[in-house]
């Protein structure tokens, strides 16, 4: 494999695992939101939603309900501008490095954009962490109150 496809590979390879990140994020904070709201709401209405409803869901459903949970609108149009990114990633950005003739002029236009799209995910983890904590702080002063 020549050196192009092994870096290509790599940053491929870095990129899902990133995806993965966010997506555990993504789960962390709608069951600790759930959480909250079955403490807030628990004895008046049933709720009875958890982190295990939501355990399997894609990027994309991940996203469409931490919309209705967060009010960043900021980050939730970050977050939604990677879901084409994040299906390239995950189904059809290996299939190029396939065969002993890959596509090198894919190859390194993807290379700049896996550069930029490297950058926006690792924001996007910190500002979702963030969120989170903040969501933390409030649920922790909603018990004390």
């Amino acid at each position: 494999m020549k050196q192009e496809q092994h870096f290509y590979n790599d940053r491929t390879v870095g990129l899902l695992t990133s995806f993965q990140l966010l997506e555990l994020s993504l789960k962390l904070y709608i069951g600790t939101s759930y959480d909250y709201i079955h403490m807030l709401v628990g004895e008046h209405i049933h709720f009875d939603f958890s982190i295990s409803d939501v355990e399997n869901y894609p990027l994309e459903r991940l996203l469409n309900v931490f919309g209705k949970l967060n009010g960043n609108e900021d980050l939730k149009k970050r977050l939604n501008k990677l879901r084409t990114e994040r299906n390239y990633i995950a189904h059809e950005a290996l299939l190029v490095t396939v065969g002993s003739n890959p596509n090198m002029e894919t190859l390194q236009n993807k290379a700049e954009d896996f550069f930029y799209l490297e950058d926006e995910l690792s924001e996007c983890l910190k500002l979702v962490t963030e969120e989170f904590r903040k969501l933390k702080v409030k649920g922790e002063l909603g018990r004390l109150g």
